[in-house]
């Protein structure tokens, strides 16, 4: 588990003429609350079996090398919201005020890696593709970290001056509420987005030819069995 400080703001008033105005409230508090789960693992699967899996990679060897994959991470980066409003009626005058009374975000990861089973076997191999995909792992909780404090920021600066709404008609609260929960998913879609372009661009760049490389590289006396291994992938 980790995360950062829930985000706390005070929220505005509006107001409407000199009549009547809005009370004061709580300020409203913003949560943005990342969670990765405990990374799994799955060595169920065949070397062939596992090629069928289709992923985002750029394949480093080119067009006229042949790729192999060992094993891989999986799992996407998960956002859920909610909103919640405080209300005061004035039934005397007929108007109504709302604000935001707290907003609730939630990042999770739940990663999986998933290892051939010829491959798991090997003590070393395991080792060496559990340490590659280790870094995919990794990749994702900098990314949700990152996003979550940007989540946070650009909450409070949209809403910084429409925390609350009103005075207004006591039958206008419903569609208002509607809005208000609109704006703040419009907000948190568009950094969704942002955060899915950059863990494509962060997680491509862990899989550059070096990389590749050096799995195999840590485990020598895997050349022996990988010929036998590898042959029904290579004709």
């Amino acid at each position: 588990m980790f995360g950062i400080d829930p985000l706390t703001v005070a929220s505005l008033l509006v107001l409407a003429g000199n009549s009547v105005s809005c009370p004061t409230h709580e300020p409203t508090k913003i949560n943005i609350i990342p969670h990765t789960e405990e990374v799994k693992y799955d060595s169920s699967q065949t070397l062939k079996k596992i090629q069928t899996y289709s992923t985002d990679t750029v394949d480093p060897y080119g067009f006229h090398g042949t790729t192999i994959t060992q094993g891989f991470m999986m799992g996407q980066v998960g956002l859920s919201h909610k909103t919640s409003f405080g209300q005061v009626n004035n039934a005397k005058y007929g108007y109504a005020c709302i604000w935001y009374k707290d907003i609730t975000v939630n990042i999770k990861i739940d990663p999986t890696i998933v290892i051939a089973k010829e491959l798991y076997r090997d003590r070393c191999m395991r080792k060496a593709i559990i340490g590659h995909e280790l870094k995919h792992v990794r990749v994702d909780r900098e990314i949700v970290n990152k996003y979550a404090k940007s989540m946070g920021n650009k909450l409070v600066a949209a809403l910084r001056s429409r925390f609350s709404a009103g005075p207004m008609r006591i039958e206008d609260i419903p569609n208002t509420s509607k809005k208000m929960q609109r704006v703040v998913s419009q907000i948190l879609d568009l950094e969704y987005q942002k955060l899915g372009i950059e863990r494509q661009e962060r997680q491509r760049a862990v899989d550059n030819l070096e990389e590749y490389e050096s799995v195999d590289d840590k485990c020598p006396a895997f050349e022996k069995k990988k010929k036998k291994i590898y042959s029904d992938l290579l004709r």
